[in-house]
């Protein structure tokens, strides 16, 4: 019960960043379409996953863990394809300076977008793991 537990609460701070740093996410104004969300990326984390990192050792290996990149952009795909409402939108990033480090402002479309949010969520689940561990 503790591993679902800890899963769970994996997925929704990982969730919960992602939608917080990209403004242009839109999860439609029905109710069901978070817990929906939510079942998915808890799925994947769960079930698919483990499966792919088995499956394609080798190539998870190569990739440093690649293939949770891969599968959480595959899932963001399907659940702007399936759910009514849900969108993404192109992201303006305005840029930052933190104690030196420039990031430069940048424009991601909405397919770099999708992208940027699977890393976020990614890096944020991978990071988790680690501490929870």
């Amino acid at each position: 019960m503790r591993h679902y537990l800890k899963k769970l609460i994996i997925v929704l701070i990982s969730l919960y960043l992602a939608l917080s740093v990209i403004p242009t996410i839109n999860l439609g104004s029905d109710q069901k379409n978070l817990p929906i969300i939510i079942a998915s990326f808890l799925l994947v984390s769960m079930v698919v996953r483990p499966i792919f990192s088995l499956v394609l050792l080798p190539l998870n290996f190569a990739t440093v863990g690649g293939i949770s990149f891969f599968l959480n952009a595959g899932v963001i795909f399907i659940l702007l394809n399936t759910l009514p409402g849900v969108a993404i939108g192109a992201y303006n990033f305005p840029g930052l300076n933190i104690e030196g480090i420039i990031l430069q402002p940048a424009v991601f479309n909405q397919t770099a977008t999708v992208f940027l949010i699977a890393l976020i969520i990614t890096i944020t689940q991978k990071i988790l793991h680690i501490i929870f561990e």
